[in-house]
């Protein structure tokens, strides 16, 4: 199965794409990661990469594809995070998985709290794993103490979760919303979750909207 879990920045996409693919055992890719990998590896592409972020540019659609294609394998169960941002990279996603002889199963959009709920979530409390990379948030799902062994940390604010940053982002996010969904409700594949809820509730609205599909 092969999905993709959409929604703006503090929406708990990170985290949700993580509860759900281990439950599943599914791959997850992450773009942020991907992008974040190719800056601190200091590559050509990771070189372009951190001048559009030190711009406070987005970073163009076809360069989005070039990184998540190689991840994109027709065997298995994968849930794609944050990707398709745009409506031009939906169109040129539906167009490579067609080309692959694969699609999109399931479009999975985390709705409800309101711009400033969702940058007060994010600047107050989101925190990422230096040695994992995983998502936590310090009120709705704390990272584990270090000495449990399950993510030695240590766990920081990133330095682009201010509220001028985040605003941008939002406002990106919007300008292009609407429009992803009206695309994949006409293929009939889009789900609408509540991210208002707690996080377990959440992920829950997830598998069920996944058929609660077996662990592979």
């Amino acid at each position: 199965m092969k999905i993709s879990l959409l929604g703006p920045v503090g929406t708990g996409k990170g985290t949700q794409a993580q509860r759900v693919s281990e439950a599943l055992n599914w791959t997850r890719i992450a773009t942020g990661d991907l992008v974040r990998d190719q800056i601190e590896a200091d590559t050509k592409l990771g070189q372009e990469l951190k001048r559009y972020s030190d711009q406070g540019e987005p970073v163009p659609d076809d360069e989005i594809l070039e990184l998540i294609l190689p991840h994109l394998q027709p065997a298995g169960g994968w849930i794609l995070d944050d990707c398709p941002r745009t409506i031009n990279q939906a169109r040129m996603l539906d167009e490579e998985l067609e080309n692959r002889g694969i699609g999109l199963d399931k479009v999975i959009f985390l709705e409800g709290p309101s711009d400033v709920e969702l940058i007060e979530r994010v600047s107050s409390g989101r925190r990422h794993s230096l040695a994992t990379g995983r998502v936590y948030h310090l009120e709705n799902d704390p990272p584990p103490d270090p000495n449990e062994g399950k993510d030695p940390g240590p766990f920081v604010q990133r330095d682009d979760d201010t509220e001028e940053a985040l605003r941008r982002q939002l406002e990106s996010w919007r300008e292009e919303a609407e429009e992803i969904k009206e695309h994949y409700d006409e293929q009939g594949i889009l789900t609408v979750v509540d991210a208002g809820q707690e996080v377990p509730e959440i992920t829950e609205d997830i598998l069920e909207a996944l058929g609660h599909p077996p662990k592979r």
